[in-house]
């Protein structure tokens, strides 16, 4: 994606929130009886750049949206995912500006029910699931192994404890006794268990899995409510789980301190991130104050398909596994998710290797950054992105970087000019795709309590109401007079409601609020 062509689209977008806007004065603006829609309406979607994933990315994902007959963003965020997976325990990215982070990325992906959503991410993964439940196998005889050895190395130093002490009476000093326990070898190390995906973790039971398990994970979820509806994203437990995710994604230690379980850090650990969801939950996260404003999801690449369902015709099933690109795809995630990651002072201690931008490839970061900072001025093109664009040249070269990776194997040096090229055009296009989905997602409280009022008014067949009926017996929330209010103002602007005559008779009360209902949302 050229520059003029992501000036385009942002054009395109300006003009759309332009026109949303002149549609959103007073009252008077609207009919009373033809309603506006509360929120944005979604603009169909710029179509996913896949060329920039590569020929092997690529190709995957075409066969797979070939296949599957998912869109085709969905497939490419599927196989983004798995790459970044694949890459992140054996490199880090060396930053132009000299910081090393890790090849993790973050993706969210909004799916309708039945996009098969599922379908794309096992078969994605199916490789290395099938390779972490082989594993398993192997890890349950290594565990009777461990747990006879350390029975025998307990029994031998308790045998030495007491040769020790026998018939000194506690004269024995600590040294000897060290000294005979010592001559029993070292303490056996239990094996790590193979584990590497998560699906709806909390906080301490990421710390509880990483401390025994695999450095190197991933958080991949295809039923996304199972997680941001879930305990970890509770009201109570959201803003430390989402900062702990920041922090994985930083590459920072994971450190724990209880007075419980003492405490403990996590060196080398690294996360990757692949949320799919329907469009409802999905934008229960997309409008969250907190994670917009703690920074979560700044670091997220995030699409919004449109649907494919009703246009998937075929003329013969396929199993997309038997496909050559796939075959292809299973090979290259293969080799890198067997071969041994370089480690620090721990087999569970990843040390990666730094891979650093080639000279050419830095000159374009300069001026990639230099572009985007102008974007984001007041009354830019992305002034209203900021926290997003801040971090598009770190995401582009993160995607580059899984790039170097996936097509250079563990062999791979640098990051070439090529690779960065493609990372700027998809951040490019994630940063539009994200202008597209904001005023759709981006919702204010007084439109979701307009949502909620208006349901519940048409579950009861009301025509007209009061304020007692919703104070009383109305949706939870809206049993707060100024949410109530808000909310009713939000319909009355828009044509659902109107305000009646003061003394309108309403359940045989002279009202001197009601209104009448003409529309439901």
């Amino acid at each position: 994606m050229s520059a003029d062509d992501f000036r385009a689209m942002l054009d395109r977008e300006a003009v759309e929130l332009d026109s949303r806007r002149s549609t959103a004065g007073g009252k008077d603006n609207y009919a009373p009886l033809e309603p506006e829609p509360l929120r944005a309406v979604l603009r169909p979607a710029e179509p996913y750049p896949v060329d920039a994933l590569g020929d092997i990315l690529g190709d995957a994902a075409r066969a797979i949206n070939e296949s599957v007959k998912a869109p085709l963003a969905l497939c490419c965020q599927s196989v983004l995912a798995a790459a970044s997976l694949a890459a992140q325990a054996h490199f880090d990215v060396k930053l132009p500006w000299g910081e090393r982070k890790p090849l993790s990325l973050f993706l969210l992906t909004v799916g309708e029910s039945g996009e098969r959503k599922s379908g794309v991410d096992d078969l994605v993964l199916g490789a290395a699931r099938a390779q972490e439940r082989a594993d398993m196998e192997v890890y349950a005889e290594d565990l009777k192994q461990y747990q006879a050895e350390l029975a025998s190395w307990s029994q031998a130093t308790d045998a030495a404890r007491k040769a020790v002490t026998s018939g000194k009476k506690g004269s024995a000093t600590t040294r000897e006794v060290q000294a005979a326990v010592d001559r029993c070898g070292e303490r056996p190390e239990p094996p790590v268990t193979p584990l590497r995906f998560m699906s709806d973790p909390t906080v301490e039971g990421m710390h509880k899995q990483l401390a025994v398990g695999q450095p190197s994970v991933a958080l991949f979820s295809d039923e996304g409510a199972l997680l941001i509806g879930g305990h970890a994203l509770s009201p109570d437990n959201a803003l430390k789980t989402m900062a702990r995710w920041c922090k994985f994604w930083d590459g920072s230690p994971f450190d724990r301190v209880r007075a419980g379980d003492g405490a403990s850090v996590l060196y080398g650990r690294r996360m990757a991130l692949h949320l799919l969801a329907q469009p409802d939950v999905m934008t229960k996260l997309l409008s969250d104050r907190m994670a917009n404003g703690q920074g979560m999801l700044a670091r997220c690449l995030v699409a919004w398909p449109e649907t494919a369902i009703g246009t998937r015709h075929i003329k013969c099933y396929e199993w997309a596994g038997d496909r050559r690109e796939l075959k292809r795809l299973f090979a290259v995630f293969k080799r890198l998710m067997e071969a041994q990651p370089r480690t620090g002072k721990s087999p569970q201690e990843l040390d990666p290797i730094e891979l650093p931008l080639s000279e050419d490839a830095k000159t374009l970061a300069i001026a990639a950054s230099n572009q985007f900072e102008t974007l984001m001025k007041h009354g830019g093109d992305l002034a209203e992105l900021r926290d997003r664009t801040s971090k598009a040249v770190e995401n582009a070269c993160r995607m580059a970087g899984v790039f170097a990776v996936i097509e250079g194997g563990l062999s791979v040096l640098e990051i070439n000019k090529s690779h960065l090229e493609r990372g700027l055009e998809l951040i490019q296009w994630y940063l539009a795709e994200t202008l597209r989905i904001r005023g759709h997602a981006a919702i204010p409280q007084a439109v979701l309590d307009a949502e909620a009022l208006s349901g519940w008014l048409h579950s009861r067949d009301l025509r007209q109401f009061r304020s007692k009926h919703v104070l009383q017996s109305g949706p939870n929330q809206l049993r707060n007079k100024t949410r109530m209010m808000a909310a009713i103002r939000e319909l009355v602007e828009n044509g659902y409601l109107s305000e009646n005559p003061k003394g309108t008779l309403i359940d045989g009360v002279s009202a001197t609020k009601s209104w009448s209902v003409h529309h439901v949302v």
